[in-house]
């Protein structure tokens, strides 16, 4: 759920990789058991050893994207939210615009990965993560607005004296402004996690576990049948 927090997302997801592996487990060693006359087993060595590969390389592959999915769509909001702690807690002007021009540099870097809203004209009015229900809070347009609003104000105060009472409203406005874009982009961040890309993703894969899983299990009924009709054979004979 958006609510929870990043911490959260990581046990939820170490819970479902964990549900899944135990489960693919318990399923490919029921199906390797001994069934019938002569001991053979209902499936091969060697398809065990694929199908086990198999589910590994998928919940291995399942990590790497996700790690990747962190490090492009997360990991650059963290980097914002560290640098407006650095721009709330300096009143030096070099400082504060040394932050802003990082905070720039990873806003682009979202803002190529978030859907657009256009008008009647075709004029880009909103980027907003949440797919729906979306507000102002979470528009990245807005934010951007703000970050270009702070530029600005860095400009004009940057020439004044610090003793000046023009110089310490302008710091004022940006530190205000640091502290607002701060929760926005924290109300912003756990909707990354649940784009509609991601969970198409997710239920991909998924369903490939649960294919393998599924095939398995299909297996393990027909080698059944086949075994209990050569019973019937042999008896007959």
């Amino acid at each position: 759920m958006p609510e929870f927090g990043t911490i959260a997302m990581v046990v939820f997801a170490i819970a479902i990789v964990g549900i899944i592996a135990v489960t693919a487990k318990s399923r490919l060693t029921s199906n390797n058991t001994t069934l019938d006359i002569g001991g053979k087993t209902t499936m091969s060595d060697t398809l065990y050893k694929l199908a086990m590969i198999g589910i590994l390389g998928i919940i291995v592959f399942g990590a790497y994207m996700a790690i990747s999915g962190y490090n492009t769509d997360i990991y650059p909001l963290d980097r914002i939210r560290g640098n407006l702690d650095g721009i709330v807690s300096s009143s030096d002007p070099d400082v504060i615009r040394d932050h802003l021009v990082a905070i720039q540099s990873d806003l682009d870097l979202v803002m190529m990965n978030i859907p657009e809203t256009t008008d009647e004209s075709g004029k880009i009015i909103a980027k907003n993560p949440v797919w729906i229900f979306g507000t102002e809070s979470t528009n990245f347009i807005r934010i951007q607005n703000n970050i270009d609003t702070m530029f600005a104000g860095l400009d004009e105060i940057s020439s004044l004296s610090k003793d000046n009472s023009a110089y310490h409203t302008g710091m004022l406005d940006i530190n205000d402004r640091a502290l607002l874009l701060k929760t926005n982009i924290m109300d912003a961040t756990p909707y990354m996690y649940v784009s509609p890309a991601n969970m198409m993703f997710s239920a991909i894969w998924i369903a490939a576990i649960i294919g393998i899983i599924a095939i398995l299990k299909r297996k393990k009924v027909l080698t059944c049948l086949f075994q209990l009709h050569l019973s019937k054979l042999n008896i007959r004979h």
